[in-house]
């Protein structure tokens, strides 16, 4: 087939395509106009009667000793004995990103979370952190494999605030 008779042919089924769909969809002039009426809600009759009869009862002696005393021990005392802080155990700090890289992985691959932060007193060394942990103990518990996994000898358990 060449190229004059599929672009007749398409001509032609896209004009009986528009044929089709004009010619049999309903046309607004042709269909009915229905109208709705939605009816209002009914109005409660039990409960309306029952409020309007509610007297309101007023106190009669206003001075009435009242002893409050409170036995909740407050929020602010909890909060204070509350270990808010998180830890996190400081691998080292490192100047190459390769082994930054290759630190953050091998940690993440053992299950641990890691991140690194730059170091504060020498801007060019990156530290690398594992944790947030909730508590110390839970540091010192895996602190071998910490050292196994960088092959360092020991680190160092710093306090991390948000």
């Amino acid at each position: 087939m060449n190229f004059n008779r599929l672009s007749g042919i398409f001509i032609a089924v896209t004009l009986f395509i528009w044929v089709l769909i004009f010619g049999f969809l309903p046309q607004q002039k042709h269909q009915a106009v229905k109208e709705i009426s939605i009816p209002s809600p009914p109005k409660p009759v039990g409960l309306v009667s029952k409020l309007e009869e509610v007297e309101l009862y007023t106190l009669k002696q206003k001075n009435s000793p009242i002893n409050i005393k409170d036995s909740i021990p407050s929020a602010k005392e909890k909060v204070e004995k509350i270990d808010l802080n998180l830890y996190v155990y400081k691998v080292g700090a490192f100047k190459s990103p390769g082994k930054i890289r290759k630190l953050i992985q091998s940690y993440n691959d053992a299950g641990f979370p890691s991140f690194t932060e730059k170091n504060g007193s020498d801007k060019s060394l990156t530290n690398v952190l594992v944790g947030p942990f909730a508590s110390k103990e839970d540091i010192q518990k895996n602190e071998k494999e910490f050292n196994l996994i960088a092959g360092i000898n020991s680190g160092e358990v710093l306090t991390w605030n948000l």
